[in-house]
């Protein structure tokens, strides 16, 4: 027994199954289809679109590095000034949240880019037609485009209100816009990304669906 299991061959990790329940969606990297960003432009319009997201997907993973690096030095040097210096720094609290909800809005965006947002697939236990979990994968891709598109919209409202106001934070004096912003784009990312995510799988199924007519077509005439 000890045998078999040392003969077994080990995955490598773009290999790992990370959903067993959804084959799809196990496989890394993830299928063109179900991807928010299609591996081959299909039109010179889809081509001059993925150059740009590809500029701004190298921006926001630039904006999450800086802030991550900044987030992680700012809690340095508030603990050796609270611990070390016994003179901690009120302000530095501020900066660290301003940087952490950047990342946090950002990360939002770039996990719905890379599909590694939450989701469930029950549905592929239930259903065993290609094509069906297809058509039940692209409404919900819909779902949460509009779902994003709602929590966008109060989000960009409360945003708005605070930059229209001039708020401003307490030790600092910095305007609260700047940590409201960080939604605007989050959710803004959100959208885009799902409608691009709509749109492969949209043509997915219409491939599918004259892949399907074909073969019925060839089989009539056989």
């Amino acid at each position: 027994m000890q045998q078999e299991k040392i003969s077994e061959p080990l995955k490598s990790v773009g290999e790992a199954k990370i959903y067993d329940y959804d084959p799809d969606l196990s496989a890394h990297p993830i299928p063109a289809h179900l991807h928010a960003i299609p591996e081959q432009p299909e039109t010179r319009t889809d081509n001059l679109l993925i150059r740009f997201e590809r500029l701004l997907n190298w921006v926001f993973r630039i904006m999450m590095v800086l802030a991550g690096m900044g987030l992680a030095l700012l809690t340095f040097s508030q603990v050796i000034m609270r611990y070390v210096l016994e003179s901690p720094f009120t302000g530095i609290e501020e900066a660290s949240i301003l940087l952490a909800v950047w990342v946090y809005f950002l990360g939002m965006g770039y996990a719905t880019r890379e599909r590694e947002h939450i989701h469930g697939g029950i549905v592929s236990l239930v259903v065993k037609d290609p094509y069906k979990v297809g058509v039940i994968r692209f409404i919900g891709s819909i779902t949460c485009m509009f779902a994003a598109i709602l929590f966008g919209y109060f989000a960009c409202k409360y945003a708005l209100k605070e930059i229209d106001k001039g708020r401003v934070s307490v030790n600092l004096r910095w305007p609260r816009g700047i940590w409201s912003a960080s939604m605007i784009v989050g959710f803004a990312m959100m959208v885009g990304y799902f409608l691009l995510e709509t749109i492969n799988e949209f043509r997915d199924l219409r491939s599918q669906s004259r892949s399907y007519k074909s073969r019925k077509r060839d089989t009539q005439e056989v």
